[in-house]
């Protein structure tokens, strides 16, 4: 039997570990924190798992929530103007559902089940040092998390990494007591402030396994909603999001105004610089290991890519793994089924880059896909699959072919740049 070392117990090790453990392989999991100290600790992250991710969860038996809380099935997106006054509504039916779920209680549950489905827990903060040991009692040592020492393994790659600082300044919280139609339960809201950053809202299923919503802010840095780098307690975070849901969305207010924590830890704030890694991290006696997931690709989250990455990453390796049969995994083979991952990662990053720093021409789609439901659609569907996007969403001459052939005008036609900051087009799309 093949031995595995996996390290870290986030989307792509536990992934990648139950999995592998169902394959017939021998399983070890390194993790810095318990189960119950996951469960009971602070919010790590508030990720929409998108169809195609969710799946592959569903395949392997991990969808333990979907009876109780099955996702969201409508996208509405308020796009704002440079003024700050809503100009633009695109609102859109999702084909299939997407389902945000507390990583507190999914990662929790999943290292449960990964132990009872016959994988080695390990609890253990590991170095670099550390894990020259494990390449030594195993076939393959795995490593999904670029928390401290461990992405120092993994060199960054100029190429592919465009952004050298971030690009928002994150927050969110998850709430309780939002009311009002514009926060149906099942809808996700987008409010889009150009030159401001975007907020977030959707539900989400509270480790508490109730039904809960996250507010979420990408702001630009330095602008009217950085407000965030001195926060130091949630409660304090949740009066800041009120005042500026008040100054920036005032039609939301009345919303979100009696809106309170699920519990104490349920916030959170940072940055983060979107990165390319090497996929190959070379230890201090020479030895290989490899990345996985963020240890090697690091979306912001403007687009909804990390956690859906990291799962169809962690489901390709396993393919890979079992291909390979009794072969030695080499460096060749590492960079291989990196390179085969990121034909199809190269599209997410780009609609990440894309949301972050708009081109010209993504205007004229916004505008569209208020104008047109099946422009809508393609693009929903292609944050599912960012391939399909492609050329028509990132090159501005495809998309004028690709409008031309919906039928759709776009910007460029009725409305200029200057008429849509000052026109009320509140279009549905259905």
């Amino acid at each position: 039997m093949r031995r595995i070392g996996i390290i870290g117990a986030g989307q792509a090790g536990l992934y990648l570990g139950i999995s592998l453990v169902d394959a017939g392989y021998a399983v070890t999991l390194f993790s810095e924190f318990t189960p119950e100290s996951i469960l009971n600790g602070k919010l790590m992250a508030t990720p929409n798992l998108l169809p195609d991710a969710l799946q592959l969860e569903r395949q392997l038996g991990l969808a333990f929530w979907d009876d109780q809380f099955p996702g969201c099935n409508q996208l509405c997106n308020d796009v704002c103007d440079s003024d700050g006054n809503l100009a633009l509504v695109v609102s859109s039916t999702l084909e299939r559902c997407w389902q945000a779920v507390d990583q507190r209680l999914k990662f929790s549950c999943w290292m449960q089940e990964f132990v009872r489905r016959g994988g080695e827990l390990v609890i253990r903060t590991m170095t670099p040092r550390d894990l020259e040991e494990c390449v030594q009692n195993y076939d393959l040592v795995v490593v999904s998390t670029g928390r401290g020492s461990l992405k120092t393994l993994f060199e960054r790659d100029a190429q592919r990494s465009i952004h050298g600082k971030p690009k928002r300044h994150l927050a969110a919280v998850i709430v309780t007591g939002l009311k009002g139609e514009s926060m149906a339960e099942h809808t996700i809201k987008l409010t889009t402030l150009p030159g401001i950053g975007e907020i977030f809202q959707f539900p989400f299923y509270d480790k508490s396994k109730n039904s809960s919503h996250t507010i979420f802010f990408e702001a630009h840095p330095g602008g009217t909603m950085d407000r965030f780098s001195q926060i130091q307690s949630g409660q304090q975070l949740l009066e800041v999001s009120k005042k500026l849901m008040e100054q920036l969305t005032p039609w939301d207010y009345e919303v979100i105004k009696d809106m309170e924590l699920t519990d104490e830890l349920a916030w959170l704030r940072g940055v983060i610089t979107p990165t390319v890694r090497q996929p190959v991290g070379r230890l201090p006696d020479g030895a290989r290991v490899m990345g996985i997931g963020d240890a090697v690709i690091l979306n912001d989250p403007i687009a909804g890519q990390g956690a859906n990455n990291a799962t169809k990453m962690a489901h390709l390796v396993v393919q890979r793994i079992i291909d390979h049969g009794n072969r030695r995994f080499d460096e060749s083979w590492m960079q291989a089924v990196f390179d085969e991952f990121w034909e199809y990662c190269q599209y997410a990053n780009a609609l990440a880059d894309c949301l972050l720093t708009p081109p010209a021409h993504l205007q004229e789609l916004v505008v569209a896909m208020a104008q047109n439901p099946e422009v809508a659609r393609d693009y929903i569907n292609g944050v599912n699959h960012p391939p399909s996007l492609f050329p028509w969403f990132f090159e501005p001459e495809e998309t004028k072919k690709y409008l031309a052939q919906k039928n759709t005008k776009g910007v460029g036609s009725d409305y200029s740049t200057s008429q849509l900051s000052q026109t009320q087009l509140l279009v549905r799309a259905r």
